[in-house]
């Protein structure tokens, strides 16, 4: 094929696939690629057809290969970076995505690269970088996309009057979108115009958004605590999508907190019975009733999907999870493998991996999973908490930097707020105000709680002074340890060097004696983790088995040898501070008393 005729086929192939005519496009691909298999151009452009009919692995291997390919400079190199970018995003590949956005803006300063690095920043939970890329981007190509991820960042890093400002300054191309009216929503929750969020999102009920609206009304009923307007609102939706997996979940998480334990997931068998296929139903299903504590059916309903799916690599990996914690070692390591042949670069497929390892005392094998967990994600908490069991049932003493809980670990009494004489007095009055929230019977399903109850504390639409005022309570004694902290470049705790914090979550827990507990678990999505004592009964204190005290060290898996590294003794008015990858929880304490506390989770800013 001559070049003026590789030219034309180009032209064609490109003009194909602009109108969705993907056969079309591959068809003169292919010819093209016979003649001329190493011009860029069409490598490429075979990458985004391979793309668009869902071959992810072949459309990266495309899309790579044609960066390699010579002569490929400039703005070109900054556009096949760019879709690669996208590609690896839109994918679940957040760091490999932010790694191609900066190589292309080190070809050629692209706005849309930009744009993908400040939402791959948002995406690994850093919104002050991705306000500092949405800062240098142009004027000029400031469109609706980067008015809407800037609100975003703002709410993340606390801003949320500004970005509800800069929701209602959008102009028409902005309000033309469904996001911002979305967007628009979640910002008024924020700040407890609830009313106002109900009339900007109402009118998306009659459209294609129906579904993403109806969620952000639950997250305002939710908010205002108004469990049965939240369900009612997920029967309409169910009603118009009963396979709608996001609403069958959050419908299900409420009727099990509201202590339906019987019928919670009747939703759930209703739709997987209607559509025994669709793997992300019967995966969602799964979850849910492994946070009851279904196991036992949980399993059931994963085996029936791998006989219809055999390949399916999440389920392989739930399948080998449930196995290690019951003591099937060799069934685990069958089904993590199959799901290692099929999707090695699945985060979750690599997490169950090292937990199969650790459960089976493969510290080469653990170490393996978690480097590469490290590797992908540097501030995810997740590698890092695995990573320390690793090192812990290899016998190497490197886990003492990250996670003994005399170096990495802290507590403080705290003083009381402007008001109240004690920190006794404040205590008792916080308490009498959030025992009044806690109206539902269970715990969530996501959570580490059990026999026991949890409610979100929303910073920014709090109204209760004295609630407002805990805030300003812990302040001391998370900047005194922030100050403390020795400069030790690359540990996932004292290697960011912040010289500032926001609170990314924050909620309260209320345990009874007789049953009440934590699970063992990490905070994935936070840096610095907490637990502030309420109100803690006598048995606690002076129970000699430690119940009810915090423990550190010991996840939920059957590991051999690993055990608690270290405890908290509750007292009221101490704050326990502590890295969000540090296995932590609590056994139940005997009595009737009630424990409270207090949670937050702390991420860096301005490091």
């Amino acid at each position: 094929m001559s070049g003026a005729a590789a030219t034309t086929a180009l032209t064609e192939a490109h003009r194909a696939f602009s109108a969705g005519d993907l056969d079309t496009a591959e068809a003169k691909l292919d010819a093209l690629l016979r003649s001329h298999p190493k011009w860029p151009p069409a490598v490429h452009l075979a990458g985004l057809v391979a793309r668009d009919r869902g071959d992810l692995s072949r459309a990266e291997d495309l899309m790579r290969e044609s960066l390699d390919l010579p002569g490929v400079t400039g703005r070109m190199r900054a556009e096949f970076a760019n879709n690669l970018g996208n590609l690896l995003l839109g994918a679940g590949y957040t760091p490999s995505a932010e790694v191609m956005y900066q190589h292309s803006l080190a070809a050629h300063e692209l706005p849309q690269a930009r744009l993908g690095l400040a939402r791959a920043a948002l995406e690994l939970l850093r919104p002050d970088d991705a306000l500092g890329q949405l800062d240098r981007m142009p004027a000029d190509a400031v469109g609706p996309s980067a008015v809407l991820l800037r609100a975003e960042a703002l709410s993340q890093v606390g801003e949320r009057k500004a970005a509800l400002d800069l929701l209602t300054k959008a102009g028409p191309d902005v309000q033309a979108r469904s996001e911002y009216w979305l967007a628009l929503g979640a910002r008024l929750g924020d700040l407890g115009l609830f009313d106002d969020a109900l009339t900007a999102l109402r009118p998306l009920l009659r459209g294609p958004d129906a579904a993403r609206a109806r969620l952000g009304i639950v997250d305002l009923c939710v908010a205002r605590r108004d469990w049965e307007g939240a369900q009612a609102v997920l029967r309409e939706g169910l009603a118009a999508e009963p396979r709608h997996v996001e609403m069958l979940s959050r419908s299900a998480a409420l009727a099990w907190m509201q202590g339906d334990d019987a019928r919670f997931a009747a939703g759930f068998r209703a739709a997987l019975a209607a559509a025994p296929d669709d793997p992300a139903l019967r995966l969602a299903f799964v979850t849910t009733l492994r946070n009851a504590a279904h196991h036992d059916e949980a399993e059931r309903v994963l085996r029936e999907g791998l006989e219809r799916r055999p390949g399916d690599e999440y389920a392989l990996a739930l399948l080998a999870l449930r196995c290690a914690e019951t003591g099937r070692q060799d069934e685990a390591q069958r089904a993590i493998d199959a799901a290692l042949g099929r999707a090695p670069q699945l985060e979750l497929v690599r997490e169950n991996a090292a937990i199969v390892a650790l459960t089976g005392s493969r510290a080469d094998d653990a170490r393996t999973h978690t480097d590469w967990l490290i590797e992908r994600r540097p501030r995810g908490q997740t590698g890092w908490a695995l990573h320390a069991l690793a090192l812990r049932i290899a016998g190497d003493e490197a886990w003492r930097a990250l996670a003994e809980p005399e170096r990495v670990c802290r507590t403080a009494t705290l003083a009381p707020p402007e008001g109240f004489a004690t920190i006794a007095d404040y205590n008792a009055e916080l308490a009498l105000r959030l025992r009044q929230r806690h109206t539902l019977q269970a715990h969530p399903l996501v959570n580490s709680v059990r026999g026991g109850t949890q409610m979100e504390i929303h910073m920014g639409s709090e109204t209760d002074a004295v609630v407002r005022a805990f805030f300003d309570v812990i302040h001391p004694a998370i900047q005194d340890f922030m100050t403390a902290m020795p400069e030790v470049p690359g540990h996932p705790l004292f290697g960011r060097a912040p010289t500032g914090y926001r609170i990314s979550g924050c909620w309260t827990v209320r345990l009874s004696g007789g049953g009440g507990s934590h699970v063992g678990h990490i905070h994935p999505r936070g840096w610095l983790s907490s637990a502030y004592y309420l109100t803690v009964p006598p048995e606690v204190a002076a129970d000699p088995q430690r119940g009810g005290w915090l423990h550190f060290g010991r996840p939920p898996y059957p590991i051999p040898g690993i055990g608690p590294t270290g405890w908290v003794r509750p007292e009221s008015g101490r704050l326990a501070l502590f890295p969000s990858y540090q296995w932590h929880g609590v056994e139940p304490f005997p009595g009737h008393g009630e424990r409270m506390t207090v949670a937050f989770d702390v991420v860096p800013t301005g490091g």
